[in-house]
């Protein structure tokens, strides 16, 4: 086992090596983790390292490992570590001491070079050669770096591509700059290792995905939860490097210096071992194991904390990032907008980029996003930045994330090309280039069929089932080509009958009107693949002879064949070749025997072996009969159409059902399909991910009550018994928006009381196979459009069936099918304005797409438990409007409440709304709205202490009696001091028994405070969010220890969401502001922060009220001016960021009235009174103009507020 030989090789170095210059090895705490000491042979102290290894499974042959120094060790120490990490890969612990020691030893003061172990390894007298021989071998196992080639770079950079940037104050400053550009925009920025020292870090920008705009639909489609976070990895192996760095380099000398990845998390940055195994490059086969594995936890406990893991479409994206990225910044920077930069790229890989017309018009157009997007997947840093200011990587590369994240089906999966503008779809997928359809399928981008088969089964049944229909009847047009697919020729299956099964089926009627016609001939590739060969087959021993031994043998093990024997010539039994060793004998696997000329009683769970009859007791059957065969040796892309529609029926005929496949996965959890070689043929296997991958809509079954929670029983809808039904969506993942901003616009127009209507579409059965990959259009005309162009509804349930030609379809069902599809329809929500349709009545035609949204598909057909089972009326139903009530077979239909999206659904005051944040109405926060769960921000995760202490400036005041900063050892943690801990405070656990302050909450003497009466300029958008961060302060301030906190605010005392009262306490007793505040009987400083319309884009005014500070000339500090404002850049437009949470301002604010530079803050002597607003205004502009800083615009409207309840000021 790879843990034990982990433990054991651990044990072993622990209790002693012999390595020179390796002591003191020791378990580290973290799991694959240890610590040793190495000899700095320059001064003869020790250095103590770190190793991780993060992927104990793969040791010892294939891990990867992390080395980690101290902050004191020689800077060229750190810079060779990364080096040594990569050189380590697969190595024991003992090799890999033996290699740090090898890396790491150095001149000594005399200059001569120290040979490490020489006397372990020349001084015993009894070595033999066999020891030698070792010797050499080891020095083979660890190269020397002066022997290996080293790639150079090709531009300006240093020949070495480990050389690190000095970690300067302009450094810090720029990767602080960075890290805001992208904080302030709306993002959650984090950080792993030494980033603020230039050596190797990873830095993470992330946003919940209830932020991106996308449905309901497609969330579920994409398997991912509104809060949960998308988080991009940005891995600096050499130090961090700005965007002006990267671009100096080529393509493939940026991708040394970073390289990044793309997940899904359940909070805002992975811990450092994830971040590690986000980059270990697996092979397919293992990246696939880790995947299902991630999914089966998932799926076993939905509610269980997830850790990073990749989403859906992370291995495109990761490709995507590292291979074009750089490149495609660098054509943004000569004008290009994103479209036009991708565009340029695609049209010259592979040619020589100089000589060719960068400044085409084509490539210069902006872009038209025809979707409503939010800000924050739209924006465009490049474009947005002023000319003189510097642009942030981070912010750039998470920019270009959401483009393809959010918009992931405008764009190819493999080519990243642009889709056709007028096909819509909930899932990406790849363009009608056949070499990206051959990349997606064979490199393992499109969704597991191993995980839908297991999760959903009935709707991969449907799945096969429309696509058979549409195959037997002749309406497919699109097809698996550039897979190359080995496939029967069209001669071996020439004589099926096309209606083979259709006596057998129940409720069969003739076609009507849709006879298959064939072409003349049988399209041909090669003689071998139209002529069958003949040889004697076995029915009992499965063994083929041919009578031409010297002949070459026409097979390969693992090739397929179709054979047909003498007797039963119209059979047609599909083998997998086994064993060609023994030629002119042949053995084969088990037959396959198409489910379509079966009898009913034989479509088992066993239905692929035939039952050949049994010879009576005492007679020997014949050993051979004579028998023809046919190789699977035909190409599909070469066929006629009509043939590829045979070839790809007949090949599922030979599939087993998908129950069959479910229970095959279940009993071997670590393999799939592929591994059922003797029962499904691989051409059968591609067909199979082709139907399953290219399904570009959400498709969910809704079962009866297999929830335990009922959820599942309350989306049936009512009136439907008899048919199986699936929640159903199509359209991008923007569709439900521009349908919900159809919806309101249309009713706030008309004032309509029932916004949407519901109604039937019906159409074919094999029709519905392109209606899931292409969405409901216009394009095409089936029955006529008598009543004008565009897609046609009604209200009667009979009269959708007419068009699902219910009569002929039952002949194209799938033989295996559990469902036994005989007809399908869906159940649509339309904006409910038939006078502006095409026509009203008798049908109703809708040309707007964005007025129609899918809800329902029912589907029709033999099951016996869904005829059985008794239609319930759910317990919360949508109101429809009453004249406009769709009629189900027997009755009107009733829908569920859940058929609409959450943002629509109405709500009751009495029932409580958790996570959704609460809007006042200006004058109280007694006066609860809820609002669209879209700006709900609660469900956020807390930025950690080592995130925010980055973005800090290094110039921060600390106090003299403070200990200078210590690093913070642990998992993933960077530096903190222990004064900024003081300030935020110590963890929950920490809480003490008793108050630790003299201070005392809802003391404070109110009578005299000047309290406003709410403004009437007052917006909506500034009172959500003061409403946000009022509930996020409270959420803190109930949680943490009061003496920790330092400040209080009472809510009693909010009346008016636009003024706050704060108290700032507990200040450290040393300070010569505690002092006079207990000289003085004060416990608590009363500030007050007064909030404008435009909050948050303009800082608010903050002030004290009481007590009063001595002012700067008269030797006071503390940054309060002599009218009570804060002197504070953070405070004015220069230093104000839109994401800057109250609680960092409290806590800011508290920092700088603790400064003790230049002076400490003091108090002024003589009687105590407020300070006035009118006062504390001058001050501000005074201090704003003497430093430059800019005053807010509407700063003294905002400064004054409503109107005062008393009369004092």
């Amino acid at each position: 086992m790879p843990r034990k030989a982990y433990i054991a090789d651990l044990q072993q170095a622990v209790g002693g090596l012999s390595i020179a210059g390796i002591s003191d090895v020791q378990v580290g705490g973290d799991d694959g983790e240890f610590t040793f000491r190495v000899k700095n042979v320059a001064n003869g102290d020790t250095m103590e390292l770190s190793a991780l290894i993060p992927e104990l499974s793969e040791y010892p042959s294939s891990h990867t490992c992390m080395l980690f120094a101290s902050d004191n060790v020689p800077n060229k120490v750190a810079q060779a570590l990364p080096d040594i990490a990569d050189a380590a890969t697969g190595k024991t612990i003992v090799q890999l001491l033996e290699l740090v020691a090898r890396k790491l030893e150095s001149t000594d003061r005399d200059g001569d070079t120290q040979m490490m172990d020489s006397q372990q390894a020349y001084g015993s007298d009894y070595e033999d050669d066999d020891d030698e021989e070792e010797d050499y071998s080891a020095d083979e196992y660890f190269p020397d770096d002066d022997v290996v080639p080293k790639a150079q770079y090709s531009k300006s950079e240093a020949a070495d591509p480990s050389s690190y940037t000095q970690p300067t104050s302009q450094f810090r400053h720029r990767i602080r700059a960075d890290l805001l550009g992208a904080k302030t925009t709306g993002f959650k920025v984090g950080h792993l290792g030494s980033l603020m020292d230039g050596l190797g870090c990873y830095v993470t920008i992330s946003c919940r995905i209830a932020k991106l705009g996308i449905s309901e639909e497609a969330m579920q489609a994409w398997q991912i939860e509104p809060t949960e976070y998308l988080v991009l990895i940005l891995h600096y192996p050499n130090g961090y490097k700005s965007v002006e760095s990267l671009r100096s380099y080529d393509a493939a000398t940026a991708r040394r210096h970073i390289s990044m990845r793309i997940g899904i998390s359940n909070t805002y940055k992975p811990t450092m071992q994830e971040a590690v195994r986000a980059f270990t490059i697996l092979s397919k086969d293992e990246e696939k194991r880790r995947e299902a594995a991630q999914g089966d936890s998932q799926s076993q406990d939905p509610s269980a904390g997830r850790g990073f893991r990749n989403s859906f479409i992370s291995r495109p994206l990761n490709e995507l990032l590292n291979e074009r990225l750089v490149t495609l910044i660098e054509y943004r920077y000569m004008g290009m907008p994103w479209s036009g930069a991708e565009q340029y790229y695609t049209d010259h890989l592979g040619t020589n980029v100089e000589n060719s017309d960068m400044m085409n018009d084509k490539y210069m157009e902006p872009e038209q996003v025809a979707t409503a997007y939010p800000a924050l997947v739209t924006g465009d840093h490049v474009q947005e930045a002023a000319s003189d200011q510097v642009t942030s990587l981070p912010l750039i590369a998470m920019q270009f994330v959401l483009r393809h994240f959010v918009r992931c089906t405008e764009f190819c999966l493999v080519c990243f090309g642009k889709m056709a503008d007028d096909l819509e779809a909930i899932k990406p997928y790849v363009c009608d280039k056949p070499l990206c359809l051959y990349q997606y399928m064979s490199l393992g981008f499109g969704p597991s069929i191993e995980h839908e088969i297991i999760a959903q089964p009935k709707v991969v049944d449907l799945l096969i089932s429309f696509c058979y229909a549409s195959a037997r009847q002749g309406g497919l047009k699109d097809f698996p080509t550039g897979l190359s697919l080995m496939v029967p020729p069209a001669t071996a299956l020439e004589n099926l009958d096309l209606n083979a099964s259709a006596s057998n089926y129940p409720g069969y009627m003739p076609p009507y009107n849709n006879t298959l016609q064939a072409p003349p001939s049988p399209a041909k590739s090669t003689t071998a693949a139209t002529l069958p060969g003949k040889m004697r087959f076995d029915t009992s021993k499965l063994e083929m002879i041919f009578d031409a031994p010297n002949e070459p043998c026409p097979f390969r093990n693992g090739d397929w064949v179709i054979i047909r024997t003498a007797d039963n010539p119209t059979r047609s039994l599909h083998c997998r070749i086994v064993e060609t060793n023994f030629f002119p004998v042949v053995k084969v696997s088990e037959p396959v025997v198409p489910a379509s000329v079966l009898p009913d009683n034989s479509l088992g769970p066993n239905h692929g072996a035939p039952n050949y009859p049994k010879p009576p007791v005492g007679i020997v059957p014949s050993n051979f009969i004579p028998a023809t065969y046919y190789p699977y040796n035909q190409n599909f892309d070469e066929l006629h159409e009509f043939y590829k529609r045979q070839a790809i029926y007949s090949l599922l005929d030979c599939l087993p059902s998908v129950a069959d496949m479910r229970l095959y996965l279940l009993r071997k959890a670590q393999s799939g399909l592929n591994t059922w070689v003797d029962r499904i043929s691989p051409a059968a296997l591609g067909i199979l991910r082709w139907i399953i991958a290219s399904n570009r809509a959400c498709i969910m079954q809704v079962d009866y009550s297999t929830d335990p929670k009922g959820k599942k029983g309350e989306e049936r809808l009512y009136g439907m018994a008899g048919y199986t039904q699936f929640r159903f969506a199509m359209g991008a993942p923007d569709k439900e928006r521009r349908f919900i901003t159809a919806v309101r616009s249309t009713s706030d127009r008309l004032k309509l009381k029932y916004p949407t209507m519901f109604a039937w579409h019906g159409s074919p059965l094999q029709n519905w196979h392109s209606i899931i990959r292409e969405g409901l259009h216009f394009n095409h005309t089936a029955h006529g459009r008598a009543y004008g162009h565009g897609v046609y509804h009604s209200l009667e349930y009979n009269t959708s069936m007419g068009y699902c030609g219910y009569g002929y379809t039952t002949t194209s069902a799938w033989p295996l099918s559990e469902l036994k599809v005989s007809s399908a329809i869906a159940l649509n929500e339309i904006v409910n304005a038939p006078k502006e349709f095409v026509s009203s009545s008798p049908h109703m035609v809708v040309a707007q797409l964005d007025w129609i949204q899918t809800r329902y598909l029912f589907v029709k057909g033999s099951q016996a438990d869904v005829n059985a089972v008794k239609d319930t009326r759910p317990l919360q139903v949508h109101d429809q409007d009453p004249n406009y009530t769709p009629t189900g077979p027997a009755e009107k239909i009733m829908i569920p409440i859940t058929a609409v999206s959450h943002s629509r659904r109405p709500r009751s005051v009495s029932i409580k709304t958790t996570s959704k944040r609460i809007k006042a109405s200006g004058k109280n926060i007694s006066d609860p709205i809820v609002l669209d769960e879209d700006f709900d921000d609660s469900a956020s995760v807390a930025t950690l202490e080592e995130d925010l202490v980055i973005l800090c400036d290094d110039d921060l005041p600390v106090q003299e009696n403070e200990p200078e900063a210590q690093t913070y050892v642990g998992k993933g943690k960077g530096k903190a001091t222990s004064f900024f801990s003081k300030l935020v405070g110590s963890s929950k656990d920490s809480k003490p028994s008793k108050p630790m302050t003299d201070f005392v909450p809802g003391s404070l003497d109110t009578s005299k405070l000047p309290m406003l009466e709410p403004p009437a300029w007052a917006t909506g958008s500034a009172t959500k969010r003061l409403q946000q961060d009022f509930k996020a302060l409270l959420k803190v301030q109930n949680t943490e220890p009061l003496h920790e906190l330092g400040w209080y605010i009472d809510p009693e005392l909010i009346t008016n969401m636009y003024q706050w009262i704060v108290e700032l306490h507990s200040f450290d007793p040393t300070l010569p502001l505690a002092k006079d505040m207990k000289s003085k009987d004060i416990k608590s400083i009363v500030m007050e922060l007064r909030f404008g319309k435009d909050y948050p884009m303009s800082p608010p005014f903050v002030r004290v009220i009481r007590p009063r500070f001595l002012g700067f000339q008269a030797g006071g500090g503390g940054h309060v001016t002599i009218g009570g404002a804060l002197c504070m850049e953070l405070l004015t437009n220069n230093g104000w960021s839109a994401v800057s949470s109250i609680e960092s301002v409290l806590l800011q604010v508290r920092m700088a009235m603790s400064s003790l530079d230049p002076k400490p803050a003091r108090l002024e002597n003589g009687p105590m009174g407020d300070y006035g607003v009118g006062e504390a205004v001058e001050a501000y502009i005074r201090a704003c103009n003497t430093h430059g800083w800019t005053v807010p615009e509407g700063f003294r409207e905002m400064a004054y507020g409503g109107q005062p309840k008393t009369g004092a000021w």
